[in-house]
């Protein structure tokens, strides 16, 4: 009989304002969108985009070597090549993994406000007794308004077969996970959005121009490689219900000149994971880089910089170039956009599939491009913090 093993993981986490719709249990047709990526055993990957095969009820994906459907009941998977591995994305299709039963005993515990009865994955009745380990592991846990994330719900799904006789799945399964869907298109992003404010000043070669004006196609001054075409820009407006309720929506502060060297020009605000160049003798002794990137809620130990909940709503802009760049903000480095395997869920189907439109190669992983500076894990971005204090550094300063 197969063993599986349930992993729920607090990682890359996602916020949605108003929650899941009153017909919770969702069908195939809504998940259209959503990402499907299968990892052979040779190594080779495929990822695919689930569609709705009928107006009503049943959507799928088909690759070369693989092929899925899900109407109602049981989802159909047929394999022709070994499958070791098949992650689910849900998050471009605004649902979401259901995983427990509320009261139950799980350590994980309960139920999000809104959201019924959940189960983890399972395999249906006739498949059992196959022999072997699943590995089961969900990400992109999900907090509903008004709430703390239960632990319940989940973005990403990845089912490990590599532990099958024969090192993973070949022919056909069956099995279920519960999911549901958003109220609203678009309302489950991920809580640690990089994004600058309406009326920040963005350098361009048309001098400085506020961040709602900047058009698609506009020459925006990168620090390592000169003027930049604006591939793509995206914009929320967080109202105030929604910034009461959940206070990680709140943008931070950093008043003019609180990073050093005079920056940045006026006060800068941008979202709580929203990343600032750091370049100080710190850094280099830290990490034998001339340069990081560090989360602005992480610089809110500093002098000058804090989370400025005195707003009454906020609205957050996107600047996406063809790869992650250094730009400047009221005159300070900071990024643009970086996408990669977890950012390009922030993306809408739509804004996603223009970009791929655009740039053709970026249709795989293997387009995700490495950062424009080295990024510290978050321990290692307070320690750095904490020894600008302590030396009494400013995180831009050259000695």
């Amino acid at each position: 009989m197969a063993s599986i093993e349930i992993v729920r993981l607090d990682e890359n986490p996602h916020e949605s304002v108003n929650g899941i719709r009153a017909d919770t249990s969702s069908r195939g047709v809504d998940l259209e969108g959503a990402t499907i990526t299968a990892t052979y055993a040779d190594g080779s990957v495929e990822i695919l985009t689930w569609h709705a095969l009928d107006p009503y009820t049943r959507g799928g994906a088909t690759g070369k070597d693989i092929e899925m459907s899900f109407g109602f009941d049981w989802h159909d998977l047929t394999t022709t090549k070994l499958l070791s591995s098949l992650e689910f994305d849900l998050q471009p299709a605004g649902s979401v993994f259901d995983t427990t039963f509320p009261n139950d005993d799980d350590p994980a515990g309960g139920s999000t406000p809104s959201s019924k009865n959940g189960f983890p994955f399972r395999l249906s009745p006739e498949y059992e007794e196959i022999p072997g380990d699943i590995l089961v592991t969900y990400s992109g846990i999900v907090n509903l308004t008004g709430s703390p994330a239960v632990g319940d719900l989940y973005t990403t799904m990845v089912l490990d077969f590599s532990a099958l006789p024969g090192g993973g799945l070949l022919g056909d399964l069956k099995w279920n996970s519960d999911i549901d869907t958003m109220r609203d298109e678009g309302d489950l992003v991920p809580s640690g959005v990089t994004c600058f404010v309406r009326g920040t000043l963005i350098t361009t070669d048309r001098g400085e121009i506020p961040v709602e004006s900047l058009e698609i196609g506009a020459k925006v001054l990168t620090q390592d490689n000169g003027f930049q075409d604006l591939v793509l820009t995206m914009n929320r407006v967080v109202e105030s219900k929604t910034l009461q309720s959940n206070a990680k929506l709140y943008p931070i502060r950093i008043t003019a000149g609180a990073l050093g060297a005079g920056l940045p020009k006026r006060d800068l605000v941008v979202s709580r994971q929203h990343r600032m160049v750091a370049n100080s003798s710190i850094i280099k002794n830290m990490f034998g880089a001339k340069a990081v990137l560090v989360a602005a809620i992480r610089l809110t130990k500093l002098p000058g910089i804090f989370i400025e909940n005195s707003v009454e709503s906020v609205e957050y802009f996107h600047l996406i170039f063809k790869k992650h760049e250094i730009i400047f903000a009221e005159g300070t480095p900071t990024e643009s956009f970086l996408i990669n395997a977890h950012t390009m869920r922030t993306l809408s189907y739509a804004t996603w599939d223009e970009f791929v439109t655009l740039f053709p190669s970026a249709g795989g992983h293997e387009c995700f491009g490495p950062p424009a500076c080295k990024i510290p894990t978050r321990i290692l971005q307070k320690k750095l913090v904490q020894r600008h204090i302590k030396h009494a550094k400013r995180l831009l300063s050259a000695a």
